[in-house]
């Protein structure tokens, strides 16, 4: 039998596995639909023992063990695609966003897969016409031209068709599968073997190692003017055959077309129609997905147009010449001398590692200290003749003082956004009303450097009124795990304890405890450090807070800390349930209801109530942090003003521009790809803007600066690039040689810039925690 048939007919059973899990899960969450017992008469039908032997079959295997081994590789391959269906049409229904009460009126309205013909391996036969009409039945009785719809990328040919309708929405999803790790009878090893599979996980880990790390942004076509259509059909047609399932996400996008054409027809979707296209090509080693709404739905057109048409390998070598000529003139528009720029890139040689210096100078932008336009201050309605980071700050203070709920920030780092809400905490009215600012961020060195913003000098606060607290891992880690804050305050420096929170002065060296109590009994002679249980950074924060309210330690409170995630509790919560700990002495736990007279009480000693998430895209846990802190602040009634408080949600992040962006990505816990925010300038972009808008049906307002603090900026770029031929037996451990050719050129190029009499301040930005180590301790001994 010839290798691509194998990998055809295994691909066969990926699709029946797969359907099997999305109706599992139908059935287990009792999902309205129209299908009625027609799948479920199909699978009391279907018999995989007779499929794998049917298998075996048509693969012409006369020995007992590569039956058996073929036996193995059916069964993996349902047992897989199982489990992916079953998880795959769960997650999905999650991603839409619906509300518990909202899905409760979902319904399928029509489902669409194959469990006879080839899709059975010949064991289950049946008429295509008996079987379309089947399926079809779940329309009702309207007349449908099948001999049209069951053509080369028509509906009625794909493997998976859903639609569903969830109040006024509908939503079609369809997906196209295929077997791309396994090609031939030969890919068909002894999956018993060790040694096998481990061959196997390499290969599958090269092939992920091969793909850019592109592959897994998406682009968010919500509010972008483009059109997407044309400019897509030349990168399809290029990758028609390339990429596994960009092909078949192409195969699936043609059956979307063809379905909403159909629905048009027969009015089930009209003008007037809430709906989003949802179209994926599976595989068995990776996804592709689109997410359309109509606006946007000539893509499937275009995509029909190139399934339909079979393109020569010579168009398609064409198509990918023309995508690559197109990709180095964009490149090169985007760089000052980009086509030389470019040039240098693609000359790289085959072996080796190529350094690649380009060099430009961006000018004609607004400095932050320069003064604003009249007429953009008359716009913004803001003091005249002011300079921008200035202008900036009283836009800030105005929305701080405002009815505004939400805040969003933008601007470049050191334009004063913290600066003009801590400005704004400090003056004596705020101070006399009593606050509490809580600042998150994901990294623990600006959460000190919020805490120098309210100081007067190095050891003392701007008002003997302020107390700040912040914590971290390590801090309550070295105070043996219990809850501990670090805290600065005018009026003491002690380290004391308060209910059950370790105050510990910010300039005290707190010094571990070492081994902890925490022993285990392994043997008569053995004993075991099992390590101690620490209390969360979120835990002692908020419970800190409590307890300095509680016990009138002060009414003026700023409160840091850093959390890169919000950690799952054995309950299912995440731990930012500990934020309700702050209001605990308001809120009755029994009855699940607030204390209106305590909760008075408290806003008569701290009116303003100012939570700030910094970075809220630079982390998974931001967006889900935002969404938490809004719902147990509506939840305990401190959104509005009945207690009297002045609340306010300060989100400060560069990507964060444009409201629709806001709404779109930050409204929702919803999961999401790693991600680019891409729009079309409609204009030049000013200087300064303000936006009002809704979020959450509650007042927003966004707040952009658009500068930078100098005249111009003189911009290096050295690129490293490695080249390397791939080929299956690269060794995954290697250990590439780039790196340490660029860790050495910022040595160098830092000690360059300090060897010069004039340097001032360098900022060095690494993610990587562990080669920023190695750079500062290299930097140590070069410089004793």
């Amino acid at each position: 039998m010839r290798g691509y048939d194998i990998g055809q007919e295994l691909g066969r059973l990926f699709e029946v596995g797969f359907n099997i899990g999305m109706l599992a899960y139908i059935e287990q969450n009792q999902l309205s639909h129209k299908f009625g017992e027609l799948y479920r008469q199909y699978l009391q039908q279907l018999s995989f023992p007779k499929m794998l032997k049917q298998l075996a079959i048509k693969a012409e295997v006369i020995s007992e063990q590569n039956r058996e081994i073929i036996g193995k590789w059916g069964t993996f391959f349902l047992q897989k695609s199982f489990l992916a269906g079953l998880n795959f049409f769960s997650e999905y229904i999650k991603s839409t966003g619906w509300s518990k009460h909202q899905l409760k009126r979902l319904e399928i309205l029509y489902y669409q897969c194959c469990f006879c013909g080839d899709n059975s391996l010949g064991t289950i036969n049946k008429s295509e016409d008996e079987i379309f009409k089947e399926v079809l039945s779940q329309f009702g009785e309207i007349e449908v031209d099948i001999s049209k719809y069951s053509q080369k990328g028509e509906f009625l040919r794909a493997d998976t068709l859903i639609l569903i309708r969830c109040g006024k929405q509908l939503r079609v999803l369809c997906l196209d599968y295929s077997i791309f790790s396994i090609k031939s009878i030969q890919d068909l090893v002894d999956v018993d073997s060790v040694e096998v599979i481990r061959r196997i996980l390499l290969s599958e880990i090269r092939y992920l190692k091969s793909k850019s790390v592109f592959c897994n942004l998406g682009l968010d076509s919500k509010t972008s003017e483009l059109n997407l259509s044309e400019n897509l059909a030349r990168y399809f047609t290029a990758f028609k055959r390339g990429d596994k399932e960009t092909a078949k996400l192409i195969q699936a996008a043609s059956y979307a077309h063809s379905f909403s054409e159909f629905l048009r027809l027969h009015n089930f979707m009209t003008a007037e129609t809430e709906v989003i296209f949802n179209v994926v090509g599976y595989s068995d080693r990776g996804i592709s997905a689109m997410s359309l709404n109509r606006d946007n739905l000539d893509i499937l057109a275009t995509c029909s147009h190139i399934y339909k048409c079979d393109s020569s390998d010579l168009e398609i070598k064409d198509a990918r010449q023309q995508v690559l000529k197109l990709i180095q003139r964009n490149a090169a528009k985007s760089f000052q001398d980009g086509r030389n720029f470019i040039n240098k890139l693609l000359d790289v040689p085959k072996d080796g590692i190529t350094s690649i210096v380009h060099q430009e100078r961006v000018e004609n932008f607004l400095n932050s200290i320069d003064a604003i336009p009249p007429d953009l201050a008359t716009q913004l309605q803001v003091t005249p003749n002011l300079d921008l980071r200035s202008a900036h700050a009283e836009l800030i203070t105005k929305a701080l003082d405002s009815d505004v709920t939400y805040i969003f920030l933008t601007g470049n780092p050191g334009i004063g956004k913290t600066t003009a809400i801590a400005n704004f905490i400090k003056n004596e009215k705020c101070l006399d009303e009593g606050f509490l600012f809580f600042y998150v961020s994901p990294r623990t060195q600006v959460n000190l450097d919020i805490i120098e913003k309210f100081k007067q000098t190095p050891t003392n606060l701007y008002d003997d009124r302020i107390f700040t607290i912040t914590t971290s891992a390590d801090l309550i880690k070295n105070n043996g795990g219990q809850c501990t804050v670090n805290y600065l305050s005018n009026q003491r420096d002690d380290n004391f304890v308060e209910q059950t929170v370790h105050f510990v002065n910010q300039n005290t060296q707190l010094v571990s405890q070492g081994l902890s109590k925490g022993l285990k009994r392994l043997t008569e002679d053995q004993i075991q450090d099992v390590g101690q249980q620490n209390r969360g950074v979120l835990d002692s924060i908020c419970e800190a807070i409590y307890t300095t309210i509680n016990r009138n330690l002060s009414h003026n409170i700023v409160a840091t800390v850093s959390i890169q995630s919000l950690k799952k509790t054995q309950s299912g919560r995440d731990t930012l349930y500990h934020f309700e700990k702050i209001f605990k002495s308001a809120y009755n736990s029994t009855e699940g209801m607030v204390i209106p007279s305590q909760m008075k009480q408290i806003s008569s000693q701290i009116k303003h109530l100012f939570i700030m998430i910094d970075e809220i895209t630079g982390d998974d846990s931001g967006v889900e942090f935002l969404n938490g802190i809004s719902r147990i602040l509506k939840n305990y009634g401190l959104i509005d003003s009945q207690y009297g408080f002045n609340t306010k949600i300060i989100v400060a992040d560069a990507s964060i521009v444009d409201p629709d962006v806001i709404k779109q990505h930050l409204e929702e816990t919803k999961a999401e790809p790693n991600k680019i925010f891409f729009r079309k300038a409609a204009a030049k972009a000013s200087p300064l803007s303000v936006q009002p808008f809704q979020f959450k049906d509650l007042k927003a307002t966004v707040i952009n600066a658009n500068s930078y603090p100098a005249q111009s900026l003189e911009i290096s770029y050295k690129i490293f690039i490695e080249s390397i031929k791939f080929n299956d037996q690269v060794n995954l451990k290697r250990k590439y040689e780039q790196e340490n050719c660029v860790q050495n050129q910022i040595v160098e190029d830092i000690n360059t810039f300090l060897n010069e009499p004039n340097s001032e301040q360098l900022i060095v930005y690494i993610q990587d925690k562990q080669r920023l180590a190695d750079l500062i301790e290299k930097i140590r001994e070069d410089r004793g």
